[in-house]
């Protein structure tokens, strides 16, 4: 009878399955860009093994034909790309655009250094006065005030040094802030650039709902401050990948509504813009975190991430992750029917429940940690050991739901360590090990994302699993074994977790932010007894009552 109970919650996994995933890969309809073509696009001719990361001198190597090859992809959405630097390899973009029949933003990157200054100014002008019908402007440097490599002075300087040597458009880039706080600079150019990432804003970036608003405001402020003065919109963007801040959460229809929406509403505003970016670049999730490689809209293997016109999907693959998920949802229930136990139809009710959320949450997480992998040996390590937390986390869940055997307590700190030593494991061990492969992890990002959250990922995704699962066991009579030992490296730990994972949460609306707080939480409770016999032996130490042995 038990295995006939076993069917309808069966069907409600797969049932669950099937809605979850068609709901989250729905088709959003969004204003089309008008005539299905962008104004410009910001373009770097970079590789996962050679960027502006690793060059030297500004040089980096650029394949044959990459360049002619991604220029003329890119006609077809845009007449205009934006370049950062003409040294080297990357002067190939001005050769190929003119052929391509595409305008440049010919970029100079300025920056401390006055012998790498004259290197580029040097180049960009050779090739901007080799084409000068393919230059639509002159780009002084980008975000030097920002970056705070010189003074608005000595840059002017630069600026009008190489307003002398030609007679194209010059320009300087940066945020409405530093143009507010150097407004000299809108003297030596021919033009204001300015930047507009609200992503990016502090403290508390917008919603996507009053992005729009928000970015029309921005640009005002700009014509304010600078009457009569040539005003365009030289970066602004939305990524499709990486941590949300505050109310603004970088997915793929977000960007495709951010880029659409803006598209549509550019000739009203009468500001030329140009978007950050046209392709994806992997190289800068090193130093912004995932967000800084999910700019584009051209994924890295030059695929358009979303269509200019039409309905966007979130998960345009949903099918397949709705039966990924029902077959790890049967799966459960195989295994479930083998222990040859007979399980109560509510403990198969909330199976039917739990597979499924199980299954969803290894689909999307190897989503996510794809976005998130680096090339090298390090951020491999790190992604696997992700996904083991989120695997056996999950079995481990299915387990205590489905009502399993009883696990055994998690040994402690020595005694996981007297197992490594002598190289005997047992059940309590073996768990005690896992608690430990998940806890640590858990810390450091707990610490990390509470001290410096602005460029890493929340990791909810993998850590709920193991936190649902401990829970479960603790709170379970049936799977808990009563011990009065003291384990006082896991009640440091647990405190140190639900203390730091809260600082993570930036605002209130930051809906990831407070998941991933509720998931450190949850993962304290089982250990926070120990936590407390802790502080209580501090607190009688401190009250020169003598420590207890531990």
């Amino acid at each position: 009878m038990h295995r006939i109970a076993a069917l309808p919650a069966l069907l409600i996994a797969a049932a669950i399955s099937w809605f979850l995933w068609s709901w989250l890969g729905r088709p959003i309809d969004i204003v089309d860009v008008p005539r299905g073509h962008l104004q410009c696009l910001s373009y770097t001719p970079a590789t996962n093994k050679a960027s502006p990361l690793n060059a030297r001198d500004g040089l980096f190597p650029v394949p044959d034909g990459m360049v002619e090859r991604d220029l003329k992809i890119l006609s077809r959405y845009t007449d205009c790309i934006r370049t950062y630097s003409m040294l080297g390899d990357q002067g190939k973009t001005m050769k190929a655009a003119h052929d391509a029949g595409i305008e440049v933003m010919v970029g100079i990157w300025i920056g401390a250094e006055d012998r790498r200054n004259e290197l580029e100014i040097n180049r960009a002008l050779e090739l901007a006065h080799q084409y000068p019908e393919s230059v639509r402007a002159i780009v002084v440097g980008n975000e030097v005030m920002l970056r705070r490599e010189m003074t608005s002075e000595r840059l002017a300087g630069i600026i009008r040094s190489v307003k002398a040597r030609t007679s194209l458009p010059v320009t300087y880039a940066d945020i409405y802030e530093f143009w507010r706080r150097n407004p000299a600079l809108a003297d030596a150019v021919d033009v204001v650039t300015v930047h507009v990432l609200p992503y990016w804003d502090d403290p508390h970036p917008v919603t996507i709902d009053q992005v729009q608003a928000h970015a029309r405001g921005i640009i005002e402020d700009t014509q304010a401050l600078f009457p009569g003065k040539a005003i365009q919109i030289g970066e602004i963007g939305w990524p499709s990948a990486g941590r949300t801040r505050s109310g603004a959460a970088p997915t793929l229809v977000n960007e495709a509504r951010f880029v659409r929406e803006f598209a549509a509403q550019a000739e009203a505003i009468g500001v030329p813009y140009n978007l950050i970016e046209a392709i994806d670049q992997p190289w800068k999730r090193m130093p912004e975190g995932t967000v800084g490689g999910y700019w584009g809209i051209l994924d890295k293997d030059r695929n358009l991430k979303f269509p200019l016109t039409g309905p966007v999907s979130e998960w345009p693959q949903w099918r397949l992750a709705a039966a990924f998920t029902a077959a790890v949802s049967l799966l459960a229930f195989a295994w479930a029917l083998q222990w040859g136990k007979p399980i109560k139809a509510v403990r198969w009710l909330g199976l039917g429940i739990t597979a499924p959320a199980v299954g969803a949450t290894w689909w999307a997480l190897g989503a996510q940690l794809s976005m998130i992998v680096l090339n090298n040996w390090w951020g491999w390590a790190w992604i696997s050991l992700l996904m083991l937390i989120a695997v056996v986390g999950g079995a481990l869940l299915i387990y205590a739901v489905a009502g399993g055997k009883n696990v055994p307590k998690p040994a402690g700190f020595d005694g996981v360590l007297d197992a490594v030593r002598t190289r005997r494991f047992n059940g309590s061990r073996i768990i005690g090990a896992y608690h430990w492969a998940v806890m640590l992890p858990a810390a450091v990002l707990a610490v990390s994302m509470a001290i410096d959250g602005r460029h890493r990922d929340f990791l909810q995704l993998a850590f709920w699993l193991p936190a649902a699962a401990f829970l479960l066991l603790h709170i379970q009579p049936s799977t808990r074994e009563r011990s009065d030992e003291s384990q006082p490296e896991e009640g440091w730990i647990a405190l140190l977790i639900l203390i730091a994972g809260p600082f993570a949460i930036d605002h209130v609306i930051n809906v990831e932010a407070c998941i991933w707080a509720a998931t450190c939480v949850v993962l304290s409770v089982p250990w926070l007894g120990f936590a407390w016999r802790e502080m209580v032996r501090v607190g009688r130490a401190f009250r020169g009552q003598g420590v207890t042995a531990a």
